[in-house]
């Protein structure tokens, strides 16, 4: 049992506070050359469990059987869990969500069941203008303090705009990725792969200046190859 009692007595609490309508997780695993992918599986079968299945199932796909759905939700790494809603909001955890990372997954899935971020309205006002593709990579690992904040920040951005999507990521399972943005200390914060990054748990406001900074110079550029 990965969870113990007391979890799973706050997990029913919160959720029976907090939660509004059905999420799916949909869990891309291989029991082949995938060490976390099993304790990932169970994991996500206990907090179903706990939760309830009338409000969160989770469906399970190799992408070796299923190339199609992995396709379909660009899934390139293993484990990935997609938390969705109605539709996908482009809400990713890329590893295994353990140690103080359960909340980013737990949190995650409250604010996906809500169908709304959790953002001021002026943030989400002036996202409405973005509309040019924007990843949001978030570097954490299990037992960073301020991780949690800045994946779940990021996970309001992806839920605010079609445009944004969120794929939070664990640095010790994917240290290639780590070494290709030279992630130091967590959370990195890294925007469409480099134009913009940053370290550290940010608020809303510095966070949001990085992203509009981003789809400004997109703009630019997008206009000027079109000029």
């Amino acid at each position: 049992m990965l969870l113990g009692l007391e979890v799973r007595t706050q997990l029913k609490d919160i959720f029976e506070k907090e939660f509004e309508k059905p999420v799916t997780l949909k869990v891309f695993s291989q029991a082949i050359g995938c060490d976390s992918c099993q304790t990932v599986e169970e994991l996500m079968s206990e907090l179903v469990s706990v939760v309830g299945e009338d409000r969160l199932k989770y469906e399970v796909y190799s992408p070796v059987i299923d190339k199609e759905v992995a396709q379909k939700y660009q899934v390139d790494r293993l484990p990935t869990i997609v938390i969705e809603g109605d539709k996908d909001y482009g809400i990713r955890y890329i590893g295994l969500p353990a140690g103080l990372e359960f909340s980013t997954l737990v949190q995650g899935i409250l604010q996906v069941s809500k169908r709304r971020p959790n953002l001021s309205e002026k943030t989400i006002e002036l996202l409405k203008q973005v509309d040019i593709p924007i990843e949001l990579m978030v570097f954490v690992t299990t037992s960073c303090g301020y991780c949690p904040s800045a994946a779940v920040m990021a996970y309001n951005f992806a839920l605010a705009s079609d445009y944004i999507t969120a794929k939070v990521v664990d640095a010790s399972e994917n240290p290639d990725l780590a070494e290709r943005f030279q992630v130091v200390g967590v959370p990195k914060i890294v925007i469409n792969q480099g134009e913009a990054e940053f370290v550290g748990a940010q608020p809303e406001n510095a966070f949001l200046g990085y992203i509009i900074a981003v789809y400004e110079k997109l703009k630019k550029e997008k206009a000027g190859a079109q000029g």
